[in-house]
C-alpha cells in the first residue's frame, strides 16, 4: 500500500475528519465523487484508507461505503478523486493511486500533492505538483 494517508505535506488531516471546520462545513479533507445505491454524488469524503486504490468513504460520518478509485464513476462502488495543477481551480485530473506523498493519475503521471483552501467554505482542492 505504500505510505498510508493521514495528513498532507502541510499537516492537514485528510482522513476521518468528520464534524465541522471553522468555516462551518460538515467535513474537511479529500472530497470524492462516488456511486452507491445507484446514485452518484460528489460530496463523499475519504474516511479510511484500505489500500492505495481502495477507501472507506462517507457523506454523513455514520454511513460508510467501500469505494475503489476509477477514472469516471459508472458502477456502484466507484469513486473518483480529482486533482488540479492550476491551484484552487476545480480538479480535472483523475487520480488512480494516492499515497502519503505521491498521487498518480491514470496516464502514469506522478505528482506531489497537498490540500488547499482548507478553511474556506467552498471545499478543499487537491493541488498537484508534477514530479
Amino acid at each position: 500500500m505504500g505510505r498510508p494517508l493521514t495528513k498532507d505535506i502541510n499537516g492537514v488531516r485528510v482522513l476521518g475528519t468528520f464534524g465541522t471546520n471553522t468555516a462551518g462545513d460538515k467535513s474537511a479533507g479529500i472530497r470524492v465523487s462516488g456511486r452507491f445505491g445507484g446514485t452518484t454524488n460528489s460530496d463523499y469524503f475519504l474516511v479510511k484508507q484500505r489500500g492505495a486504490k481502495t477507501y472507506i468513504v462517507s457523506r454523513d460520518g455514520s454511513t460508510m461505503q467501500l469505494g475503489v478509485l476509477v477514472s469516471s464513476v459508472v458502477n456502484n462502488g466507484d469513486i473518483v478523486i480529482l486533482g488540479s495543477t492550476q491551484g484552487l481551480t476545480p480538479g480535472n485530473i483523475a487520480i488512480a493511486k494516492l499515497t502519503k506523498r505521491i498521487a498518480t493519475d491514470f496516464s502514469g503521471n506522478r505528482y506531489k500533492w497537498y490540500l488547499s483552501n482548507y478553511e474556506d467554505s467552498s471545499g478543499d482542492t487537491l493541488v498537484l505538483i508534477p514530479v
